[in-house]
């Protein structure tokens, strides 16, 4: 194989870009984030690369095309319009770098990797060559995503998004997901259930082992977690109206914590037994993890939720509702628990049996450790290799026949 990856952001396209790498098997990768390794660039590319929040990876410069309009043009955005406008143009900063990178596609490569919104020029001139096509989907559908995202550019900007969104899944070969709950999304709105591949994420797991002997006194209240940007999307006010059922209905105490930034609106109208402990950073979140008895993540919405394997790691059980795509990590009563989504009620009779068998939740540590031990970026990197190997015979295939 030799694959291009072209995205204007990151999201995981820097892992499998990296498993590409280490097969020889990655032509290049195009982005608009600095990610190849400084010591192979010049020194502007070390100065932003710097500047960047997003860490670089061990990329030859050789291997990354980079794109500095791309970010440039988005804070421009961010700063000038208001969110309901700025949003349509953001996607026109998405849809330049399509045609950005279909002005410049190569001839010798035999498969393009693309990102929802910015595939379809690129699609199309690969489609001229004979390249296999293959849409890499962080999220659910865009039918999905509407059920719960209020939109917050204009009707007639949001159909013309959407239709875009519908021609690249339409130009792709092939499709990847991140997760069994996300390709359902797709296979739902009609696309052919053979053109949909699911392939989990990993996760860099080094920072988040579980906690060695003489770990953290379990004598304060049981300590639910919650960690992301806690908001609508992400079900806090279920949690939130949960926890206030749950103290009003257990003679043993409970808290929940929240790791990341907060929507001060929900929480401002609860008496949920909360603690905010602001954005931490990889050690810090993990130690969260360790001190914790449960994390809880009920979103109308999410299609990994990457946080689950990494509290997990540290043997951490998890509460999560069945939008979440993690789900499919876990054993239900071993390593936790899935709720219907929305259910405040069923969310609290869990959180309520997790409160009152501490014991058998602790107990639950060594099997949660061992289940995720196979979500690994490694292992992301074997699994989606092997995928888009059979994707790319099959295109060679259509492509034979037809000649």
């Amino acid at each position: 194989m030799n694959v291009l990856i072209a995205h204007p952001g990151r999201q995981h396209a820097h892992q499998l870009a990296l498993a590409l790498h280490q097969e020889n098997a990655l032509y290049g990768f195009w982005t608009g984030v600095p990610t190849a390794d400084p010591k192979t660039k010049g020194p502007l590319y070390q100065v932003i690369a710097h500047l960047s929040p997003q860490p670089t990876t061990s990329l030859l410069g050789e291997k990354v095309r980079h794109n500095y309009v791309v970010p440039l043009a988005r804070r421009i955005n961010e700063q000038l319009w208001p969110e309901r406008r700025g949003k349509a143009y953001q996607h026109r900063v998405l849809w330049w770098f399509d045609r950005w990178c279909a002005r410049r596609f190569p001839q010798d490569i035999n498969a393009v990797i693309c990102y929802e919104s910015s595939a379809r020029d690129t699609f199309c001139t690969a489609k001229k060559q004979g390249v296999a096509t293959i849409l890499d989907a962080a999220s659910f559908h865009h039918e999905w995503q509407d059920e719960v995202y209020e939109p917050l550019e204009s009707d007639t900007a949001h159909r013309r998004i959407n239709a875009r969104k519908d021609e690249e899944v339409e130009l792709a070969d092939h499709i990847l997901t991140v997760s069994e709950l996300a390709r359902e999304s797709y296979v739902e709105a009609g696309v052919s259930p053979e053109k949909v591949t699911s392939v989990p994420m990993g996760a860099d797991l080094s920072a988040f082992g579980p906690e060695g002997p003489g770990g953290e006194d379990d004598s304060g209240p049981f300590t639910f977690l919650f960690a992301g940007q806690a908001g609508r999307r992400k079900g806090v006010d279920v949690l939130l109206e949960a926890s206030e059922r749950l103290a009003g209905r257990s003679e043993k105490d409970h808290r929940v914590q929240f790791a990341g930034s907060t929507d001060d609106d929900l929480f401002d109208r609860t008496d949920a037994p909360v603690e905010k402990l602001g954005y931490l950073s990889r050690p810090a979140l993990a130690a969260a993890f360790r001190r914790a008895n449960c994390l809880v993540l009920p979103s109308r919405h999410d299609s990994f939720g990457r946080v689950v394997v990494e509290a997990m790691a540290t043997g951490l059980p998890v509460i999560v509702s069945e939008h979440v795509g993690a789900k499919e990590v876990l054993t239900e009563g071993e390593t936790g628990w899935v709720v219907p989504v929305e259910d405040s009620v069923s969310l609290a009779a869990q959180m309520k049996w997790c409160v009152e068998h501490p014991e058998q939740v602790a107990d639950m540590q060594s099997a949660i450790v061992d289940a995720v031990q196979n979500y690994t970026w490694d292992a992301y990197g074997e699994r989606v290799i092997d995928v888009l190997a059979s994707a790319v015979k099959a295109q060679s295939g259509k492509k034979t026949l037809a000649s």
